[in-house]
């Protein structure tokens, strides 16, 4: 019931529904205006992972905050040896910065040189010491998990250099597609370890292709997996997961190639004529409420968690994924480079025997907030929504959802002493970090000042009485259009909800508990504070 009427909220405010025919593949996409392609474009150049033409490679990052899947296993083996990861784009965050258009990636974005990171190297070369000793990639076709490295001389890094996620350009030297993104592929896991959910142009046969070398599958891709310059679209994919079994996991490492802005990952027992294999009409409410949330993205890589290590908090953390799922994949895209773009996703997830506390999620959004108006060309107006505490929750990690009018996300708490502490912070619309809260991870500290993305850092516990709040900073007006080259607030009228990157806005703060599962959040007609409006 409480799905049903989550659907019927959300699609009478035309977010989920469609006019394309419900099951019937759907190919192609809307052509976005010109302006909304060079501001596109230009965001690549300010560390954006979306997408980049063929000559360039694109960049890492990683927020999750839903769903996704894989390959199949033993009821809990065990398989899980130290954890893994999160978001990307600034240094501290422990991923990769994003390469601009024609920066090979793990390079400087500007310069093309290395990029120096603190505590850490990008892209490992493949010669010399880093090619011969630790893991043996030459041939490999599993990602091994374990502690030795694909390349020892280099720093653990959650990306590109990780046993439970072994790049498929750095085992594969045949591994060209002809499309941006290759480096973003993964082994799965080896048999037993863990299991590999995906899309592919080749269905759930993308694997015994790719052990017989066999590169065929994109050549002629479908129309449904293809998005043409300029084109922005939601579709949802459906897959089937490989496990017979139920399956416990606790690391995951999602991937997709740039372009999209979000991957909503669901699943649910399967049914007869359920259309797996297919592109059909987008519906963000089916990833949302349409079965069990899975790791999912809003950039290309996605990592839990950022650390070889497991955090010792985190120890008894686990997720469950039910037997022979259909699972569903939604998918907003939009191509701002100049070449077609190819939709495809990778997610490993590792088999873990710590099953004491199960990982709850956060979906902070009234439902009201589909059939309300946000502004009216020329405002400026903030969306402001909280939680008062009444169990004690461990936040684990969170990112927030908005569009090119949200010019400031923050989230922040409200101490039943008084105090105040900002927990994220982002800034760049285009390119929206996930923070991870434990003892090992170190995030970017908030600088709202400098209008840095960030967040705190260690492990966060809210007690009863204590309030958890986010704002959305929306900025309606003819000056954001022309400082992101999007369309004026006149031609596109209010404001409302919607899965469109300039037509539409969403201000939902999604993330990951433990001890305790959050209700839906409050509308707050407190005052925000000042960092909460900083553009």
């Amino acid at each position: 019931m409480k799905t049903r009427l989550a659907w019927l909220v959300l699609c009478s405010a035309g977010f989920g529904c469609s006019s394309s025919e419900a099951g019937q593949p759907v190919t192609g996409g809307t052509q976005l205006p010109t302006g909304e392609q060079h501001q596109m474009v230009a965001a690549m150049g300010n560390g954006s992972p979306a997408m980049m033409p063929p000559a360039a490679t694109t960049p890492p990052n990683g927020a999750a905050g839903m769903p996704d899947m894989s390959m199949a296993g033993p009821v809990g083996a065990a398989g899980t040896a130290t954890p893994m990861v999160m978001p990307m784009g600034t240094p501290a965050s422990g991923n990769p910065a994003g390469p601009v258009a024609g920066a090979p990636a793990g390079t400087d974005p500007t310069s093309g040189n290395p990029a120096a990171q603190p505590g850490q190297e990008t892209a490992p070369s493949p010669e010399g010491e880093c090619a011969t000793a630790g893991i043996e990639l030459e041939g490999l076709m599993y990602s091994p998990g374990g502690t030795a490295l694909p390349f020892p001389c280099k720093p653990f890094h959650p990306t590109t250099n990780n046993p439970y996620a072994v790049r498929c350009v750095d085992a594969w030297p045949w591994y060209e597609t002809g499309f941006p993104g290759d480096e973003f592929c993964i082994l799965p896991p080896e048999p037993g370890k863990g299991i590999q959910i995906g899309v592919h142009p080749q269905g759930t046969d993308w694997y015994t292709q790719m052990t017989q070398q066999n590169l065929g599958g994109y050549e002629n891709p479908e129309a449904g997996f293809l998005l043409a310059s300029g084109g922005e679209e939601e579709r949802n994919y459906k897959t089937s997961s490989p496990n017979p079994q139920p399956i416990n996991f606790y690391r995951s490492y999602v991937r997709m190639r740039a372009g999209s802005h979000h991957m909503i990952v669901s699943a649910a027992n399967a049914a007869p004529n359920d259309g797996r294999g297919t592109w059909t009409f987008g519906d963000a409410v089916a990833g949302l409420f349409g079965g069990t949330g899975l790791p999912g993205a809003q950039r290309p890589d996605a990592n839990v968690p950022q650390t070889l290590e497991r955090p010792p908090e985190d120890k008894g953390l686990f997720r469950v994924l039910g037997p022979d799922q259909t699972v569903t994949y939604n998918m907003h895209h939009f191509n701002a480079t100049d070449v077609t773009i190819l939709k495809e996703a990778w997610a490993n997830l590792w088999f873990t025997d710590e099953t004491s506390i199960p990982i709850e999620g956060i979906f902070g959004m009234p439902l009201t907030q589909a059939i309300q108006t946000f502004a009216q060309p020329g405002q400026t107006v903030d969306i402001h929504h909280s939680w008062t505490l009444t169990n004690e929750v461990r936040i684990v990690q969170l990112f927030g959802h908005r569009h090119a009018w949200t010019t400031n996300f923050s989230a922040w708490t409200v101490k039943s002493d008084g105090s105040t502490e900002v927990l994220y912070q982002s800034f760049d619309w285009y390119d929206q970090p996930t923070y991870r809260y434990d003892s090992v991870t170190e995030n970017p500290a908030v600088a709202p000042e400098m209008l840095s993305d960030g967040a705190a850092s260690g492990v966060r516990v809210l007690k009863p009485g204590d309030q958890l709040h986010f704002n959305c900073h929306m900025e309606f007006t003819p000056e954001r259009a022309a400082k992101v080259e999007g369309p004026s607030p006149s031609s596109i009228g209010p404001l409302r909800f919607a899965n469109q990157a300039f037509q539409g806005e969403m201000c939902i703060l999604f993330g990951n508990t433990s001890m305790y599962d959050l209700p839906s959040p409050i509308v707050d007609i407190s005052p925000v504070p000042d960092f909460a409006t900083i553009d």
